[in-house]
């Protein structure tokens, strides 16, 4: 059996149909960025708006996993994954900028910029600390041996991982960096570059509701005990 068959059997059917949903949805970024109105890849339009969704409801869930076991292994990465929603979240919005009034206009929509904000430079230091506090709990509560036996368990989420990294060479090249010969190629790419983030996203939700939902299996010796128990 190779690794993918072994994967496919260990996960839950919906959630393996949910993967394939969002590749093909992956798939369907470049065509449906040449059909949608344009303002919707506007920053602070209704993409982005609609990544900032996914990635509250991502920070949600993690808060959710954290606290319903609050000693378990799987609670322990619910807690490292909450800044990184907090960060990812935050850097969508601007860091704040988004709720002001737009500096001006461009041929991309509303501008919008951090730089005006008085807590800006602090951003940088504080996203630090969070990240390096979740490396620190993760590591001393023994998050990197739990991934580490989910993936000798062949049951991580590599479909949501392939997915991520396909949205981020869609937002590459949405931001045009392309060869000269193929960036005619690309109509709207600031469309395609908000739609292929938000899939990106709604792929990290989802391998993150796979990695709190994992249960190691019982072995053996423990089901031998457990029935001995019952007679």
């Amino acid at each position: 059996m190779n690794p993918l068959s072994a994967y496919l059997d260990r996960a839950d059917p919906h959630r393996v149909t949910l993967q394939r949903f969002l590749l093909l949805c992956l798939f369907l970024c470049y065509p449906l960025s040449r059909m949608v109105p344009v303002d919707w890849g506007w920053e602070n339009g209704v993409v982005e708006n609609t990544q900032v969704v996914v990635l509250l409801a991502g920070l949600f869930f993690a808060c959710r996993g954290w606290l319903r076991k609050p000693k378990d292994a799987s609670s322990m990465l619910a807690l490292c994954a909450m800044p990184v929603w907090m960060i990812l979240a935050g850097r969508e919005m601007s860091w704040g900028a988004v709720f002001l009034p737009p500096l001006g206009f461009g041929p991309d929509g509303p501008i919008y910029s951090s730089s005006i904000l008085p807590y800006r430079p602090a951003v940088p230091f504080v996203a630090g600390l969070l990240i390096l506090g979740s490396l620190a709990v993760g590591w001393r509560t023994g998050v990197h041996r739990h991934l580490k036996n989910i993936v000798a368990q062949r049951a991580f989420p590599w479909m949501c991982v392939v997915i991520v990294l396909g949205a981020a060479l869609g937002s590459t090249i949405g931001e045009g960096h392309l060869p000269n010969f193929a960036r005619d190629l690309v109509d709207r790419s600031e469309v395609l570059e908000e739609m292929a983030e938000c899939v990106g996203y709604l792929a990290m939700v989802t391998a993150q509701g796979v990695l709190l939902r994992y249960k190691a299996p019982v072995k053996a010796a423990a089901r031998v005990a457990q029935a001995g128990a019952v007679d």
